[in-house]
């Protein structure tokens, strides 16, 4: 015995008329099938007065029962029934880019909207492009979904939904311009490798996963020019044009050293083995220099190119490369010198006569009783003890122990670390944000007078004492020397201390520290820490200042407090040599 399904007529309202479709797999009166549900005339006119539907003749309903096509047979208009009709409100983006309809379900009687009612909401608003059919057919059917669970049986078009949950989507979108460009520059190699600080969390580098060293193969690609991408015009959804920018400026491959052009100019190969990078702004391959350690099996290494050091550098040793030096292991009591950056994948302990020295970045897990100059950043993930830094960018110290321990730290940008100082109030000095050439000439100046001036001052007691001995009578060849020659250096002091005393103030002027300079300690800066910027000092309290962020404005050391969930941000890209380093 057949089951019938249900229902097996939907009577609906659309666009002010009523519609009856009854669905050719309902059972029909006389058709001889047992169990077949009848469909009568009474039926549909009973359901039609419940939604207060105009009356048809019985006749009309008849034949389209009878006919069963699936189709739905206008009965009769209804203009009233709109009250039925879910409701489409479209809202265009504030750049016409992109338009959206939210639908409120229909009441009970109603027909479920299609996309022709969502392309008739779009058009009465102005939104004339980019109507997206998928994205609609998306929405009718999560709109279909929300009016089943909504109830009601018996037709299209059970009671909506609250209007809280009223269905939405982006159904037409905006076609955007395409900046024309003529062929521009692929590289196939990483240009900013080696700066994890700007791709990670802040004090999240890796000193194990950095590597400076990018060998290539004689013969391998490394650049390409990309074919041109033509200017097209966009488009809003209401239909106004945008005009498409173009760049006509030629691209052409900056081939460097052991680089080779192919003959149209568009592709760049290496012609020897080694290390890809950009050089004063053009692509080079330099030769790398690869030893296990250095010592006395390799000697002093002074190299146009890159080193890598595997293991250690002995004692006294030199290492110089144009390019970048790397060290597996630990550095002692030598001389490393970088045009580009130092890595340290352990550190160095100087014992008062290592130096560091390099034009890019150092990264150290520790640095202890050495002399560095670095001309970019210095990262350091553990301690920097009894050393003298000068960075020309900023200092971060970003581990777990992050501190630094007497010594002097000059830094053109800014400083952050844990701990500043140790419990022993150990002499550290640290000074920040102004450029290390023009502090250290101020400071030489100054240091300069005031030994001057002591020389002087002794000087002229020596003077004075021996004119009095001449005085008294003792006029021998040898004092009479003596004296010439301390009268000599005397006014050789007194000129010298005069343009000292002339060259100083200007230099101590110019010392304006940057106002976006700052100094983190995330938990203690201890007492026996002198903090300046510029000619200002700040000294811990002798039980230390915890938790600090020290800034500089208005001519005032300022105070603050560190907080783990709003920290300051340091920006590399702002060149911290006179310039405000900005917070970022």
């Amino acid at each position: 015995m057949g089951t019938a399904k249900e229902p097996h007529f939907d009577l609906f309202y659309r666009r002010g008329w009523v519609y009856l479709t009854v669905h050719p797999n309902s059972g029909r009166a006389g058709d001889g099938r047992d169990g077949a549900h009848e469909i009568y005339p009474e039926e549909v006119e009973n359901r039609m007065r419940l939604l207060g539907m105009p009356k048809v003749r019985h006749t009309v309903v008849r034949e389209v029962i009878k006919a069963a096509t699936g189709q739905p047979h206008a009965l009769v208009e209804w203009p009233e029934g709109a009250r039925l009709a879910a409701q489409l409100a479209v809202t265009v983006a504030d750049d016409e880019m992109s338009a959206s309809v939210t639908i409120t379900p229909g009441k009970r009687g109603a027909a479920p909207p299609d996309e022709s009612d969502v392309e008739a909401a779009l058009n009465a608003a102005g939104v004339v492009f980019g109507f997206d059919q998928a994205a609609t057919a998306r929405l009718l059917s999560t709109v279909a979904r929300v009016t089943r669970a909504g109830g009601g049986s018996g037709g299209a078009g059970a009671r909506g939904a609250s209007s809280g949950s009223d269905p939405s989507a982006v159904v037409a979108v905006g076609r955007e311009p395409v900046f024309g460009r003529s062929r521009r520059v692929e590289y196939r190699f990483k240009t900013d490798r080696g700066k994890p600080y700007l791709e990670m969390p802040f004090g999240r580098i890796n000193l194990r996963e950095l590597n400076f060293i990018d060998n290539r193969k004689r013969g391998d690609l490394l650049a390409i020019l990309l074919p041109p991408v033509e200017a097209v015009a966009g488009r809003t959804v209401t239909g106004t044009g945008i005009p498409a920018e173009r760049d006509d400026s030629v691209a052409t491959i900056p081939a460097g050293e052991n680089t080779r052009l192919s003959a149209d100019g568009a592709e760049l190969y290496a012609t020897i083995d080694g290390n890809v990078t950009f050089r004063e702004g053009k692509v080079v391959v330099e030769p790398v220099v690869e030893v296990e350690n250095v010592d006395y099996a390799t000697g002093n290494i002074h190299f146009e190119g890159s080193v890598v050091v595997r293991g250690h550098v002995a004692d006294g040793f030199v290492v110089e490369a144009s390019g970048n030096v790397q060290v597996g292991r630990s550095v002692g009591r030598a001389r490393l010198s970088a045009g580009e950056n130092i890595l340290l994948q352990s550190g160095m302990n100087g014992n008062a006569e290592g130096t560091l020295e390099c034009g890019g970045n150092v990264f150290a897990r520790y640095l202890e009783s050495c002399t560095v100059r670095c001309r970019g950043n210095v990262f350091v993930e553990e301690a920097m003890m009894h050393s003298s830094v000068t960075v020309w960018h900023h200092c971060i110290l970003n581990g777990r122990r992050a501190e630094i321990i007497a010594g002097d730290c000059v830094v053109g940008g800014s400083l952050w670390c844990r701990k500043l100082g140790n419990v022993y109030d150990a002499a550290t000095t640290v000074a920040v944000g102004v450029p290390p050439e023009l502090l250290e000439e101020y400071r030489s100046a100054r240091n300069a007078l005031a030994s001057g001036e002591d020389r002087l001052e002794e000087v002229d007691e020596q003077v004075t004492r021996l004119e009095r001995a001449i005085r008294e009578g003792r006029t021998d060849e040898k004092v009479l020397t003596a004296r010439d020659q301390l009268v000599a250096e005397r006014d050789g002091l007194r000129q010298r201390v005069s343009e000292l005393r002339h060259q100083v103030p200007p230099l101590k002027e110019r010392i304006a520290p940057s106002r976006e300079s700052v100094i983190v300690a995330e938990e203690v800066i201890h007492a026996g820490v002198v903090v300046s910027f510029g000619i200002h000092e700040y000294r811990p309290p002798p039980s230390g200042s915890w938790k600090t962020v020290l800034t500089m404005s208005h001519g005032e050391i300022h105070v603050g407090g560190f907080d783990l969930n709003d920290p300051p941000r340091v920006s590399f890209e702002t060149a911290a040599t006179g310039d405000d380093v900005h917070q970022e």
